[in-house]
């Protein structure tokens, strides 16, 4: 029995062994596997024989202890070790290191979830983030606004050159110096148009009119004649109402002391209200002088039809202070607000053309120097004048309102020759003139020059209407100006404009006002490029104190963009020293065009940040790590995978850093935890135990050899 037990004792010792000896064989062929965890075996007695229980103490004697043989070993457990690793920085931003506790979540066939801490990812096809054998990583993902969406676990996917992102902007900051010194803005810019009329009132149509002379021989003393060359026009007259348009000339019609004869006088218009037709009831006449062919004086007002003959001398009819006499208004009646703008006139000369057509009018102004974005106003049959005065005032960013009401706009001073009364900013029509009033400032000063309107007609031919704007009241006043960029929330430039003016100083302060306008401002309303404005003050050491408004909205209508653009002015950096000129530079806005994914990584909490070609940062997900309370219970799977198996608990799921999970390091990766010297000493020990197993069986096997040699 004896001999036999030890037979079997040291055959547990030689697979104990070989146990060890696999496991630490394993241990040393995964010293360079990423993430291995090594495994220690430990041992326990087998079964015993009990020779003796033993005796506890008496009277007689003082106890014995149990005698009892081993019989062998066995292997009590195979452990993982899960100490931390070596990390080792990589260079892929897609490899990960876990530094405490932790796995990485993977997803394994038929989307099980496997646990590992190999932290070699790569990008597939897909742009998903994969193991080496395929596992997908799994996290949080984002939504189409980059926002984490941490209801379940799915693949994590980074879209490198294929996923776009602009930001709109949401501040601008501002640098300068405005000054308090210089002229205040109180005189703005005022142009006055050409004086227009309208074609609504029918003229003379003179085409049957026949001029002839006669000669007054010996003429008594004191009769009139006529000697020179003379033309004539005519007017519909009715007292009470405009004229109308004087005819086509009559004439010129040479007479040497004698008189003209104008036969079959134009008839009057019909009547009506569609007509335009006042109600006319006569006929005048009107004529040059001899040495003044460019002038026309009444000559008489007469009952249409019929004949006239003129023999009024150039003194007679020139003599102005004679309330009878008058010169003709070659321009006819003027255009007003509610003039057609089909119906609008300039005269060239003695000839009328019709200004605007029905089609598209593209106007581009200038304001302080700086050109105006080309906006375009769609005339109709309907459009008026009015409209357009509103068009250009609107397109030339001209702010006549502000909804702050504790500080209004202020009104312009009123320099024009033979003018009183204060100039409010926008624009008016006034007896066929057109006139606008520019914001205070130099910098706001309107220009309107002869090719700022371009007109295209149904038919496509491009015209160029001349209202000949002048200036009449040019702008005065300390003033600054700033062009930048802005976008909106698809990316989309904007083009802004900020033009401070100062309007204001006291003893204690010196106030500017500033203006913003905006091309790109695009409300459903109309062409108003106008988005903002305010005050800003600066105390006596030039320090800003404060703005009373500092929001600009932009309005996108008809666009996909979020609307309005709404972003914040930040003028604190500016100084209200003395300069010899005020200055004013936008210097930084935090919006940009859109930009592609170029590159990512991943933060310690597992965040991955993506950066974008336009220097924008945003979330593409969330690696998150999963935890057990016995990680030693796991079930290996192979390929550095593990399965969660009876004895390890519930997995405890969360981002790096809560929950007791360890943090992640992009960039890096965990190494092979195997002890490479203390394997090989333990190798060492292994094969001992082996050797000496083995002799316990040659010994044994030698005195059964004898034993059996007692039958000879």
């Amino acid at each position: 029995m004896g001999l036999t037990s030890a037979l079997t004792t040291a055959l547990t010792g030689l697979s104990a062994a070989e146990t060890q000896i696999d496991v630490i064989g394993n241990n040393l062929a995964n010293s360079q596997t990423v993430g291995f965890k090594s495994s220690d075996v430990r041992f326990g007695s087998q079964f015993l024989q009990t020779l003796s229980l033993g005796a506890s103490p008496s009277a007689n004697n003082g106890g014995t202890n149990p005698r009892q043989i081993g019989l062998g070993v066995q292997v009590s457990e195979i452990a993982a070790n899960h100490q931390q690793g070596t990390i080792e920085i990589s260079g892929s931003a897609s490899d990960l290191a876990i530094q405490g506790d932790g796995f990485f979540v993977v997803e394994g066939a038929d989307r099980e979830q496997l646990y590992t801490r190999n932290g070699i990812f790569r990008l597939n096809s897909n742009a998903e983030l994969v193991n080496a054998t395929g596992q997908r990583l799994l996290g949080y993902g984002v939504d189409d606004q980059f926002r984490l969406q941490k209801t379940q676990l799915v693949p994590l996917s980074v879209p490198l050159g294929a996923k776009s992102v602009a930001k709109a902007t949401e501040n601008v900051s501002f640098e300068g110096s405005l000054t308090p010194q210089g002229e205040l803005a109180t005189v703005s810019q005022v142009i006055d148009s050409i004086r227009l009329g309208s074609d609504h009132v029918p003229r003379p149509d003179t085409a049957g009119v026949v001029a002839s002379t006669s000669t007054v021989a010996g003429a008594p003393s004191g009769e009139a004649t006529l000697t020179g060359s003379y033309s004539y026009l005519m007017t519909y007259f009715r007292a009470g109402q405009p004229e109308s348009r004087p005819s086509q000339l009559i004439g010129p019609q040479s007479v040497v002391n004698g008189r003209i004869t104008l036969t079959n006088l134009p008839e009057l218009p019909s009547s009506g209200a569609a007509s335009g037709n006042p109600g006319f009831d006569q006929i005048r006449i009107y004529r040059n002088l001899a040495n003044d062919p460019n002038n026309f004086y009444l000559v008489d007002t007469v009952a249409p039809g019929g004949d006239y003959v003129d023999g009024r001398s150039d003194a007679a009819i020139s003599d102005t202070s004679d309330v009878a006499n008058k010169l003709i208004d070659l321009d006819g009646p003027a255009a007003n607000g509610g003039t057609l703008l089909t119906s609008v006139l300039k005269r060239d000369g003695m000839e009328y053309e019709n200004v605007f057509k029905l089609g598209t009018l593209q106007y581009s102004g200038r304001k302080g120097g700086r050109a105006l974005a080309a906006q375009e106003f769609t005339i109709t049959e309907t459009s008026t004048v009015q409209d357009l005065i509103e068009f250009i005032t609107s397109s030339s960013g001209i702010q006549t309102t502000t909804n702050d009401s504790q500080n209004p706009l202020v009104a312009s001073e009123n320099r024009i020759p033979g003018e009183t009364g204060d100039l409010l900013p926008g624009g008016f029509i006034q007896d066929g003139v057109i006139r606008i009033v520019s914001n205070t400032g130099e910098l706001n000063a309107l220009e309107i020059d002869l090719g700022a309107f371009r007109q295209t007609d149904p038919s496509g031919n491009l015209t160029t209407p001349n209202l000949s704007f002048g200036v009449v009241q040019e702008a005065q006043g300390q003033s600054a100006v700033s062009d930048f960029l802005v976008y909106d929330s698809l990316g989309m430039p904007i083009n802004v404009r900020v033009t401070a003016a100062l309007e204001s100083r006291t003893d204690e302060q010196t106030i500017y006002r500033w203006y913003a306008d905006s091309e790109g401002n695009q409300s459903a309303s109309g062409t108003g490029i106008d988005v903002g404005t305010g005050l800003l003050r600066f105390d006596g050491n030039g320090n800003f104190i404060s703005a009373s408004q500092d929001e600009v909205a932009i309005e996108r209508s008809g666009l996909p963009s979020v609307s309005p653009l709404r972003f914040k002015l930040d003028f604190s950096q500016i100084t209200g020293l003395a300069t010899e000129k005020a200055s004013l530079a936008a210097t930084r806005q935090d919006g940009s065009a859109p930009g592609v994914l170029n590159s990512f990584v991943v933060g310690e909490d597992g965040t991955i940040r993506g950066a974008f070609s336009n220097g924008v940062t945003r979330d593409l997900g969330q690696v998150q790590l999963a935890r057990f309370a016995n990680p030693m219970g796991l079930e290996s799977r192979g390929l550095n995978l593990y399965a969660k198996g009876v004895n390890t608990g519930l997995p405890v799921q969360g981002a790096p850093g809560e929950n007791g999970i360890g943090s992640v390091i992009g960039g890096a990766l965990e190494l092979s935890n195997t002890d490479m010297g203390r394997d090989l000493v333990e190798l060492v020990l292994a094969s001992t135990q082996y050797r000496g197993n083995s002799r316990v069986i040659t010994t044994s096997q030698q005195l059964l050899d004898e034993l059996l040699n007692l039958r000879r």
